[in-house]
């Protein structure tokens, strides 16, 4: 699809700068209830070693077995414990604990397999909303354990760096020091429409990037737009969430306007637990023109 009428589509909508001062109010009360979990999170920075040491044991058979993600591997890293009415309560023992991976294994499990069959070219993954930052965790290491040759990785939310990015961050330096290939690990603690986010975007061209940011039409967008022409593979969340009904609207609109220059992937299971549909996982794979 060309670019310019992609913007087209945008601008239209509310301004940026109106929909950034919503964005902020919002982060600033999050910020103000998230106090709490900061700290606990403190003690659980052992997670993300311990969570990296566990992927890289695993067997190539097991990267490649859905069912034994969904049901073994996943909930054993952790579950986030936030909008609990959303997860199925078969996962409860998992919620709260570890990397606090936001995902239902059922879909997360798809999505590992088909990475693990698709890391080869990867060498910078990019995400932008990390949140907790277990998630951007995992898939890094995946990508490692895959076959990728990362030579960066990029985390983007408005809220400082949490203890699991630092963690993650010293582990990856550490590595580095033991004769493991450096990685350039950047934290960009801001909105991904700064200047900041489209300078790095420009000068690394991020191979996957994974959008679960700004969740409003225009957000969900806007973070396309940025990356669109400059990554391989563009990995959009909560694309089957009545929660979240402009990040679905989008990846339907996707779907049909860039068929032609994308391969379409998603993972969408859901639990006959929960009541409703929500989350998942979009997948973009730009069309080799070789």
């Amino acid at each position: 699809m060309n670019l310019s009428r992609m913007k087209q589509i945008v601008r239209p909508m509310a301004p940026l700068a109106l929909l950034d001062l919503s964005h902020r109010r919002y982060l600033e009360s999050m910020r103000r209830n998230d106090a709490r979990r900061r700290q606990r999170f403190e003690s659980l920075k052992t997670s993300v070693g311990e969570a990296a040491a566990s992927i890289s044991s695993l067997t190539r058979a097991q990267c490649l077995d859905a069912i034994f993600l969904e049901t073994e591997f996943i909930p054993s890293l952790g579950l986030n414990d936030e909008f609990l009415d959303e997860q199925p309560l078969e996962l409860s023992p998992n919620f709260g604990r570890g990397l606090h991976i936001w995902q239902y294994p059922s879909q997360l499990a798809g999505y590992l397999v088909w990475l693990a069959r698709n890391s080869g070219d990867i060498t910078s993954y990019m995400e932008i909303g990390c949140r907790w930052g277990g998630m951007f965790v995992l898939v890094s290491e995946w990508i490692r354990k895959n076959g990728g040759r990362l030579r960066s990785v990029i985390a983007v939310d408005p809220i400082p760096a949490t203890p699991f990015i630092d963690a993650y961050f010293d582990l990856l330096r550490v590595q580095a020091t033991e004769g493991s290939p450096a990685i350039q690990a950047t934290y960009l603690c801001d909105l991904s429409t700064s200047i900041a986010v489209k300078e790095i975007v420009e000068q690394v061209e991020p191979s996957l990037v994974f959008i679960d940011g700004d969740h409003q039409l225009r957000g969900v967008l806007s973070d396309y737009i940025l990356v669109r022409d400059r990554s391989q593979i563009i990995v959009l969340h909560d694309v089957s969430s009545q929660s979240c009904p402009d990040s679905t609207f989008t990846w339907k609109i996707l779907k049909k306007l860039e068929r032609n220059e994308f391969e379409f992937y998603e993972f969408t299971n859901q639990y006959q637990s929960v009541r409703g549909n929500f989350l998942g996982i979009g997948v973009m794979k730009r069309i080799s023109t070789a």
